[in-house]
């Protein structure tokens, strides 16, 4: 079945791969540039597969690898401290974890030792480790090697599994406590979803329990009663989604729906605990489907033209209902800026660029705001205050 799927990249496949390669250079950026100046990090491919399929297409491991790559040649052509990136990936099959690593060898000359340890000769702060081993034991060899009182340098986890029996949910729980841990989990909806009121078999319901973090499977099949379809869905998506916000330190998830052929495939789950990492995710994702829907569906075409005054419609349509739910949050109050902004990253579907400060310009056109500690008028500088009439 994985080498059947690594025959061709599929479209939601590609779309997937779209969003993690879209936010991991920003991630770069901000862990070794911003308020963080680490200058070290660690990233993990948890289903890593050859790297490249059949056609040509890249996989996530050689586009994290060229993301890496880029980023410090960005750094040498600017002048900046070169990054130490450290990059994992793990592969169960024998054949794709080969394939990875002559990829690797071909095209950055790296020579891997006894333990699959490899640098690059023109990029020496990158290291690379392949595992040959299944995602949940070389996962938690990882987090175990991790002292009390210890936790990782900022990380990044991407898990792209082909089923759902090797994902346990206390794994990700322990990763998500590490200090500046982001967890990017596709979420298997249509297999999971298969069996998951299965009540006659002890084996794939201790399955079931180990992927949502439970010690019995019954309450969530009790939840899905007689649901059918989109009720059911939503029960399903709902329960893991508060699993990850009540039983780990993930502040912040967000999900993204795929679909086939008109069906539901998976669900990509992103976990932090950071306000910037959650912005910069709805931003990427936003750019996959700008619906507020949160979903690519692949009978949607890409060729397909969208009227320039039908997009400008639907945006201004978007701005005015994002201006009311601000002003519905803040009527009668005096607040900053940030506050705003922080309602619309954790409240609200839409992302912060492109929908804010234009919903807050139509609300003090109404003479429903008043705007103060700026130098220009309608602008929303940091340190703005805004009261709402």
């Amino acid at each position: 079945m994985a080498n059947q799927f690594f025959g061709a990249l599929q479209k939601h496949s590609n779309a997937k791969v779209e969003i993690l390669n879209n936010y991991f250079i920003p991630w770069l950026r901000k862990i070794n540039l911003g308020s963080y100046s680490m200058s070290r990090s660690l990233v993990i491919d948890g289903f890593a597969g050859p790297g490249v399929y059949e056609d040509g297409e890249l996989g996530s491991p050689i586009k994290l690898l060229l993301a890496a790559t880029e980023f410090c040649d960005q750094c040498d052509d600017n002048g900046w401290k070169q990054p130490s990136i450290t990059l994992i990936f793990i592969e169960g099959n024998k054949d794709n974890y080969n394939k990875l690593k002559e990829t690797i060898i071909d095209n950055w000359q790296a020579e891997f030792d006894e333990e699959d340890y490899a640098r690059l000769p023109d990029y020496p702060t990158i290291a690379i480790q392949c595992i040959n081993n299944t995602f949940a034991t070389a996962f938690k060899d990882l987090l175990d090697d991790i002292k009390p009182g210890q936790t990782l340098i900022p990380s990044f986890c991407f898990v792209d599994p082909f089923g759902f029996k090797d994902t346990p949910f206390e794994l990700f729980e322990k990763y998500l406590s590490n200090e500046k841990a982001e967890l990017l989990f596709n979420f298997m909806f249509e297999e999971i979803n298969r069996f998951v009121t299965t009540k006659n078999s002890p084996k794939l319901m201790e399955t079931y329990s180990n992927l949502f973090g439970v010690d019995d499977i019954q309450e969530l099949q009790d939840l899905i009663g007689d649901h059918k379809k989109d009720a059911r869905k939503k029960i399903v998506v709902d329960y893991y989604s508060r699993q990850l916000l009540e039983k780990s330190d993930a502040k912040y998830v967000l999900n993204f729906e795929f679909k086939k052929n008109g069906r539901t495939k998976m669900f990509l789950f992103y976990s932090t605990k950071s306000t910037h990492g959650l912005k910069l995710m709805k931003k990427q994702m936003w750019k996959v489907d700008d619906t507020g829907l949160y979903l690519f569906n692949d009978k949607k075409s890409a060729d397909q033209i969208e009227f320039e005054f039908v997009k400008e419609v639907k945006d201004e349509t978007m701005r005015q209902d994002l201006s009311k739910l601000i002003y519905e949050n803040f009527a009668e109050r005096q607040v900053g800026i940030e506050f705003i902004e922080e309602f619309v990253l954790t409240q609200t579907i839409y992302p912060i660029e492109n929908y804010m400060k234009q919903s807050l310009k139509l609300l003090e056109k109404e003479g429903l705001l008043i705007a103060t500690n700026r130098k220009k008028p309608m602008s929303y500088p940091d340190g703005c205050m805004v009261k709402f009439n």
